[in-house]
C-alpha cells in the first residue's frame, strides 16, 4: 500500500526502537532499596523515639510505608528491565524462527536479557544452516525432476491436440498452450480455477461417470480402451464443438484394493467444422429424402389410376405400366441409396465408441432427479453396443420423460436385448402403448442437453436407428435399436499392466478441494488465494480519491504464481495530485489511454473468482473497491485476510506491523515496494510465511483466522470509544 499517512507512521515506528538499557538497573534498584530502608530505620530511630503517643506505633508505620515503597520501586524495575523486555524477546524469537539466514533479535535492546537474546540468536543460525542443508538436498532430489518437467512441458507444447490435467474436483493442474488456442482465449486458464467454467459440464460429469464406474468394477484390467474414453463436448458459449479424450488417472490401491482415481488427462480436438459440415448435410439429405417421397407416392396413385382405366388400349396400357413401374422402381431404388449413404457417413463422422450396457444405463437412472414422480429400474441382461454413449442417455431419458408427461407412467423398467445384428435399448412399462402419432411427433423434438441442439431423430440417424412403440402382454415397450460392439471383451483380452503410470509433474493439487459451501472448515494451506493492492490518488475514497492501479498474484497449494497475476492501470478520471506520485511513481500520462475502473473491476472479479483474498490494511483497499461496486455491477464478497491483523495476532500489539518491518524481520528481500503488483507479491510472501505460525498458533482453517482477526478488531473498536 502506498500511501502518505502510512509512510510517516511507518518512520515515527522506526523513531521509537527500543533505547539501550543499563544491565546494572536491577542490580542498582535492589542495592537502592536496601539503602533506602536501611537509611529510612535508622533516620526512623532517631527522630521518632520521643514521638507520642507511642513511638513504638510511629516507626512500625514508618518503616511499612518505605517496605512498600521500596517494593513498589522494584517492581516497577523488574517489570521494565526483565518482564516487558522477555515478553518482548518471546514476540521477537518466535518471529525470526519463521525467518531467513540472518534474521536476528538486536541483542542492545534487551539489557539484563542480552545474553539470551544471544542464546536465540545461535539457535537461529543454527536453525538457519540446517534449513539450508535441507532445501540443497531438496534442491538436488529434485533437479531431475524439474529436467522430466522441461522436456514434458516441450513436448506437450508441440502436441496439436489440447491437453489438460485436472483433479476430481475439475481444478486445472497442467495444460498446454494448443488448448488456449482451441479455446479462443488470449490469456491464461489458471491454475487451480475449475476446467467447467470454460466448457460444458454435462459430457465431462457423464464421461468422468462412465470410468468411475469400469474402475470400480474392475473392468479397466481388460478393457479394450483401459481407463480412456471418448467424449464430444463444447465450451459453455456453444461456440466450439470439441472431441475430446478422457484418462483417468489411477494411484494404486492398499493391497488387493481396487487403485483410486485421483485425477484424470483430457485431449481436446476442435471438431467444430466437421460436425458443422455433417449438420449441413443432415438439413440437405433430410430435404433431398423427403422431397422424393412425395413423387414417388404421387407416381405410384397415377399408375394404380392407370391400371383402374379400362379405356386404353392393351399395348398402350402395357407400355405405360412397363414405364411407370420402371421409373418408380428406380427412383424408389435411389432414394434408398442415398438415404443409405447419408446414413452411413454420418453414423462414420460422429464420435463412437464400445459401452457395456450396464454402464449406459445406470447413467440413465443417475439423471432421474430426486423429486421426479417416476421410478426407472434396471432390469435383463448386459450387453456390448457402440454408440454416442452421451447422446443415448439424454435420448433415453428424455423419451422416458415424455412418457411419463404425455401418458402418465410412474413406473419404468429398462433394459438391453441383444437380437439379430442390433442392440435393442427397451423402455418397458404396464398400460397402452403410445400411439404412433405420438411418437413421431418426438422425433422432431431437440433435446435440451444434447450438443448443438441434436433433436431424438438427428441422434437416431447417427446411429442408423429408429424408434417404434410396440404391445406386449400386460404391457408396452419402446425400442431404440444401436449397432453392438465393434470389439466386445469377448473378442480380445488385455493383460493388466504391470505398472502404475509414471508421473512427471507436482499433483498435490489433486487432493485439494474446490470453494464449496464447507470453505470455512477448510484448512487454509487447501485454499486457492489471490494476494491484491491498490494504488490511488490519496487517502480518502469518501472524498473524491480514485484508484490508479489494481495488481493481484494467485497463490495455489503454497505456491506464489507468478505467471499468473492481474496489473492494471486505471484512468481516475481526475488529475494526480503531484505529491503523491513520488510514492507510487504514476503519472497522468500513463493512464491517460487506460480503461475507467467501472471496467476494469468486472475483469478483477472475475480473475479473483473462487479465491480467498489476502492484503495488508486490507480494509483501506476494500473501502475504494466496495464505493465502486453499484457502478460497476459487480460484487466483492469474498473471504478476505488481511496480513496486518495476522501480524497482531501473532506477535501482539508490540512491534513494527508495516509491510516493510514484518518482511525485513522475516528476511524476506523488498522489490518493487509502492507498486501495486510488487507489495503484492512481498504480501504473499509474508502471508505464506505465517501459514505456518498460524498452525502452531492452532488457527488452522479459514474460519479460526477470520474470527482472530474480528477480534482484534473489536478490541481496537473499543479503545478507540474509551
Amino acid at each position: 500500500m502506498s500511501l502518505p499517512v502510512m509512510e510517516t507512521g511507518e518512520a515515527q515506528q522506526k523513531s521509537a526502537a527500543p533505547r539501550r538499557e543499563s544491565r546494572r538497573w536491577v542490580v542498582s534498584a535492589l542495592f537502592g532499596v536496601g539503602a533506602l530502608l536501611a537509611g529510612t530505620a535508622i533516620t526512623g530511630a532517631v527522630l521518632l523515639r520521643d514521638a507520642t503517643p507511642d513511638p513504638l506505633t510511629a516507626y512500625a508505620l514508618l518503616m511499612l510505608t518505605a517496605v512498600a515503597v521500596g517494593m513498589a520501586v522494584l517492581w516497577g524495575v523488574i517489570n521494565h528491565s526483565v518482564l516487558r523486555a522477555g515478553k518482548r524477546l518471546t514476540a521477537e524469537a518466535r518471529l525470526i524462527a519463521h525467518g531467513k539466514a540472518g534474521a536476528h533479535i538486536p541483542v542492545e535492546h534487551y539489557g539484563d536479557l542480552a545474553p539470551i537474546a544471544g542464546a536465540v540468536n545461535e539457535l537461529a543460525d543454527k536453525l538457519a544452516a540446517a534449513r539450508l542443508d535441507i532445501d540443497r538436498a531438496v534442491a538436488e532430489s529434485t533437479a531431475e525432476t524439474e529436467r522430466q518437467k522441461g522436456r514434458l512441458a516441450t513436448i506437450l507444447h508441440d502436441l496439436h491436440e489440447g491437453v489438460l490435467v485436472c483433479n476430481l474436483q475439475h481444478q486445472i493442474l497442467l495444460y498446454n498452450q494448443t488448448v488456449l488456442n482451441l479455446l479462443h482465449l488470449s490469456g491464461d486458464l489458471g491454475l487451480g480455477r475449475s476446467f467447467l467454467h470454460f466448457v460444458l459440464p454435462e459430457p465431462i460429469h457423464h464421461t468422468l461417470e462412465r470410468l468411475t464406474l469400469r474402475v470400480r468394477e474392475g473392468r479397466h484390467h481388460n478393457h479394450a480402451h483401459g481407463a480412456t474414453a471418448q467424449f464430444v463436448g463444447s465450451t459453455t458459449d456453444g461456440r466450439i464443438l470439441l472431441e475430446g479424450r478422457m484418462s483417468v488417472i489411477l494411484q494404486p490401491g492398499e493391497a488387493d484394493a481396487l487403485p483410486v482415481i485421483t485425477g484424470y488427462v483430457v485431449t481436446l480436438s476442435d471438431v467444430t467444422r466437421e460436425l458443422a459440415a455433417l449438420g449441413q448435410r443432415d438439413a440437405l439429405l433430410r430435404e433431398t429424402t423427403e422431397g422424393f417421397r412425395r413423387p414417388i407416392a404421387n407416381m405410384r396413385a397415377l399408375l394404380e389410376t392407370m391400371i383402374a382405366t379400362p379405356e386404353l388400349s392393351p399395348q398402350e396400357r402395357s407400355a405405360f405400366e412397363a414405364a411407370m413401374l420402371e421409373s418408380c422402381a428406380t427412383l424408389t431404388s435411389g432414394v434408398e441409396r442415398v438415404t443409405a449413404e447419408y446414413r452411413s457417413v454420418m453414423t462414420g463422422s460422429w464420435p463412437m465408441s464400445d459401452i457395456h450396457s450396464n454402464n449406459l444405463l445406470n447413467l440413465v437412472r443417475h439423471r432421474v432427479r430426486d423429486d421426479a414422480r417416476y421410478t426407472v429400474t434396471l432390469t435383463g441382461l448386459p450387453q456390448w453396443s457402440h454408440c454416442d454413449s452421451f447422446s443415448v442417455v439424454v435420448l433415453i431419458d428424455h423419451l422416458i420423460q415424455r412418457i411419463h408427461e404425455q401418458m402418465g407412467i410412474t413406473a419404468f423398467d429398462l433394459s438391453a436385448e441383444h437380437e439379430d445384428q442390433w442392440v435393442y435399448i427397451d423402455i418397458t412399462w404396464r398400460g397402452a402403448p403410445a400411439a404412433s402419432g405420438m411418437v413421431d411427433r418426438w422425433l422432431d423434438e431437440p433435446l435440451p442437453d444434447a450438443l448443438g441442439g441434436l433433436t431424438v431423430d438427428d441422434v437416431l440417424q447417427h446411429h442408423r436407428s429408429i424408434l417404434w412403440c410396440e404391445t406386449l402382454r400386460g404391457g408396452a415397450r419402446l425400442r431404440v435399436p444401436l449397432p453392438p460392439a465393434l470389439s466386445p471383451p469377448t473378442a480380445h483380452r488385455q493383460t493388466a499392466r504391470s505398472a502404475a503410470r509414471p508421473e512427471f509433474f507436482d499433483f498435490t493439487l489433486l487432493h485439494q478441494p474446490l470453494v464449496t459451501s464447507e470453505l470455512g472448515r477448510t484448512p487454509l494451506e487447501a485454499l486457492h488465494y489471490v494476494v491484491f493492492d491498490t494504488e490511488t490518488t490519496g487517502l480518502s475514497p469518501s472524498t473524491g480519491d480514485e484508484i490508479i492501479q489494481i495488481a493481484a498474484v494467485r497463490l495455489v497449494n503454497s505456491r506464489i504464481l507468478t505467471g499468473e497475476t492481474f496489473n492494471q492501470l486505471i484512468n481516475p478520471g481526475c488529475k494526480i495530485p503531484p505529491e503523491t506520485v513520488p510514492i507510487h511513481h504514476i503519472t497522468d500520462a500513463m493512464v491517460a489511454d487506460k480503461p475507467a475502473i467501472d471496467a476494469v473491476l468486472p475483469q478483477f472479479r472475475a480473475f479473483i473468482s473462487g479465491a480467498v483474498l489476502v492484503a495488508h490494511n486490507a480494509a483501506f483497499d476494500l473501502k475504494f473497491l466496495k464505493m465502486k461496486e453499484k457502478a460497476a455491477g459487480v460484487q466483492f464478497d469474498s473471504p478476505v485476510l488481511d496480513t496486518m491483523l495476522l501480524s497482531r495476532m501473532l506477535q501482539g500489539d508490540d512491534g513494527d506491523h508495516t509491510l516493510d518491518g514484518i518482511a525485513q524481520r522475516l528476511g524476506i528481500d523488498v522489490v518493487d515496494r509502492h507498486t501495486a503488483l510488487g507489495d503484492s507479491l512481498v504480501t504473499a510472501a509474508v502471508f505464506l510465511r505465517m501459514l505456518a505460525m498460524l498452525r502452531e498458533r492452532n488457527i488452522h482453517t479459514l474460519d479460526d483466522a477470520i474470527r482472530g482477526a474480528n477480534i482484534l478488531v473489536e478490541l481496537a473498536a473499543r479503545e478507540r470509544v474509551l
